[in-house]
């Protein structure tokens, strides 16, 4: 060994030295150190952990070069890792981003390819440079058996850091600001990529540490305590996070931008009070003394966000890059219509549809991966036997903190990408159909149900609530859900009825127990009809089954105005209807097509009743329409052989 290494070595074992028998436990009985314990004090604890630490850094450091070129060998693969990492790395980067520059790309395609290709390539350069560094440590040194271990969590440990830092990189664009794939306030514009890489960095750091503390049996009074600071550091990393975001959404609210929709903001910026509780959570976990659930938590917190906003950056790219292929009608897309016969807007469902198989896929990929750490098993919070049959088929049921906190990210995680779903089908493929808008509404209200049902049958699964059990508490609550529950269940089923045969749809103009307006929405319990008036009115789906419904195929009911008029003076009755039209198209609110019209209800002695329908124009309300028409036709009469009132 080297000059440099011997003084090293030096170093080490006086600290292990100080460690073991030094000032600190002068006055500690020797047989601490020698006892088996693994809840010593907090000073003989550390004390003993961190002397068995050194000790083994001093014996590793002790072992022998395996030829005369180990430190030079040693240095240079050091110096070629740093290379690839630090330039060698931005400048591929930069190269890659003229490239991008160079190609006849949409805007939202290009930033895409960039933040992901941004990723992948720093991860793989930072893997590559730190697979030479170990290659020349293999070539040089012999490493031992304890330490093995501990060297594979480092290598680990620098590749989740090197994701860390590309996602970092991809969020910030330091190089063209114009292409990040997040439009932020100032507040987190430029350095969001920071808490991408503390979270990469955290992440290696524990598992070193927890791989270390395996390998010298620490205590578990210090692995508490390491655990304690870890847990400290990524609390404060993700309270930061999340009270920035906060004020960064007031801002949003104050300057007025809170309601602009973003297709760039991921849906992680929309889960904060989750996030907050999920925070909250690990901490009370780890006050009261379930340090493993907290450190899962936080850990999961910090490894949910870099994986799946890589998800989200993938997903975003592919979406782009086919509705771009969909849309431009370059060569490969009039191949593929002429030799197939497809139309091109077929072509464009085609890629919405391979969009959005490819994207359920590298969700599901990505969620798989956050919830590969949740594997293993754990203690059970009730254990006892109730002597009734219901609550003895009960008794499996894992309600531990890590089931419970799984079951409720199952069941958040698949209502959110059913609603995800959801508006995909409602705002991109299928006003790509031919489909009418109540067939639109019965698939994406169906598969809206389906996935719920999906989500909620997963969160009881992680509960080990299996089916044979659902059914025996729903039989056990039958009798209750008979009576007590009748009448939302006749309105769920009315709904299912209204929706697969489809009397009416989204829409039409409907008059149903007393209630008259254009439908907006078919809810699983009743129906939102829009009234002339302004007004919502709410109608139990039964209604549209058990009575008897008034529907209009009109689009423009919801701003019809309705008058009854009487006319009377020394004219004839056709110049008494000539005249009222003519006021009626004077008046600006209403629409000129379809023109109003006017109707002769009864024949008088000089005075005539007619019914009049008109439509008031987009966005004029139809209340204040038809008193603004009242005040009109009273100004116009004045002057005239006519007088005019309504009825």
């Amino acid at each position: 060994m080297s000059f440099s290494s011997s003084i090293l070595r030096a170093i080490i074992a006086a600290a292990a030295g100080l460690a073991s028998g030094g000032f600190i436990d002068a006055r500690l009985p020797a047989a601490i150190y020698a006892s088996g314990n693994d809840h010593l004090p907090i000073l003989p604890a550390l004390q003993r952990d961190l002397g068995t630490a050194l000790t083994l850094i001093e014996r590793q450091l002790a072992e022998p070069f395996k030829n005369a070129f180990g430190l030079p060998i040693l240095l240079i693969t050091a110096g070629v890792g740093l290379l690839i990492v630090w330039p060698f790395r931005l400048g591929l980067l930069h190269r890659f981003g003229l490239w991008l520059q160079r190609l006849p790309l949409a805007s939202r395609v290009a930033i895409g390819l960039k933040a992901v290709g941004t990723v992948f390539i720093t991860t793989l350069l930072v893997f590559l440079a730190v697979q030479t560094v170990f290659w020349g440590l293999d070539l040089t040194v012999r490493l031992l058996p304890a330490t093995e271990p501990v060297a594979d969590a480092l290598s680990m440990g620098l590749g989740i850091a090197g994701l860390g830092l590309g996602l970092g990189r991809a969020l910030d664009s330091p190089d063209a600001p114009e292409m990040r794939p997040l439009r932020l306030c100032a507040e987190l514009d430029g350095c969001i990529g920071k808490y991408a890489l503390a979270a990469g960095i955290m992440l290696g750091v524990t598992n070193v540490i927890d791989q270390a503390s395996h390998v010298i049996h620490a205590n578990n009074t210090s692995w508490t305590i390491a655990q304690g600071l870890i847990a400290l550091i990524e609390t404060i990393l993700v309270a930061r996070f999340l009270a920035v975001v906060g004020r960064a959404r007031e801002q949003e609210a104050e300057t007025g931008t809170a309601n602009r929709k973003s297709a760039a903001a991921p849906a992680i910026f929309g889960a904060t009070v989750f996030l907050w509780l999920a925070l909250g959570a690990g901490v009370a976990a780890f006050v009261s003394g379930h340090v493993q659930f907290s450190m899962l938590i936080l850990q999961e917190l910090l490894w949910a966000g870099l994986v799946l906003t890589i998800a989200w950056l993938i997903a975003g790219f592919i979406d782009a890059a086919l509705v771009q292929w969909s849309d431009a009608g370059g060569s490969t897309q009039r191949i593929a219509g002429a030799a197939a016969g497809i139309h091109r807007a077929r072509l464009r469902q085609i890629a919405l549809l391979t969009s959005a198989v490819l994207t359920v896929l590298v969700w599901l990929f990505a969620l798989g991966l956050v919830a590969a750490p949740l594997h293993g098993d754990n203690a059970v919070v009730i254990e006892q036997i109730r002597p009734m049959p219901l609550l003895n088929s009960l008794r499996s049921l894992d309600l531990s903190p890590r089931s419970v906190g799984l079951a409720l990210c199952v069941l958040v995680v698949g209502i959110a990408l059913t609603r995800m779903f959801r508006g995909w089908l409602e705002n991109r493929f299928l006003p790509s159909t031919s489909l009418d808008i109540g067939v639109r509404t019965s698939l994406a209200t169906g598969l809206t149900y389906i996935g719920t049902l999906i989500a909620l049958l997963g969160a009881t699964n992680m509960l080990g609530l299996q089916l044979e059990k659902i059914t025996l508490i729903a039989s056990a609550l039958s009798v209750g859900i008979g009576f007590g529950l009748q009448s939302i269940i006749q309105n769920f089923v009315s709904g299912v009825i209204l929706l697969i045969e489809r009397p009416v749809k989204p829409g039409d103009w409907v008059s149903v127990s007393g209630a008259e307006g254009t439908i907006r929405k078919i809810r699983v319990r009743a129906t939102e009809l829009a009234m002339a008036d302004g007004g919502i009115a709410i109608v139990p789906n039964s209604s549209f089954i058990s009575s008897n419904v008034a529907n209009r195929d009109d689009t423009l009911m919801a701003n019809r105005l309705d008058l009854t008029l009487t006319v009377s003076g020394g004219v004839t009755v056709a110049a008494a209807r000539d005249m009222v039209l003519e006021m009626l198209k004077g008046f600006a609110p209403l629409r000129d097509e379809p023109a109003p019209r006017i109707y002769l209800k009864t024949l008088g002695d000089a005075e005539w009743v007619f019914d009049i329908k008109a439509y008031a124009k987009s966005g004029m309300g139809v209340a204040q329409t038809r008193s603004d028409l009242l005040f009109w036709l009273a100004g116009q009469g004045e002057g005239r052989e006519i007088r005019i009132r309504s009825n």
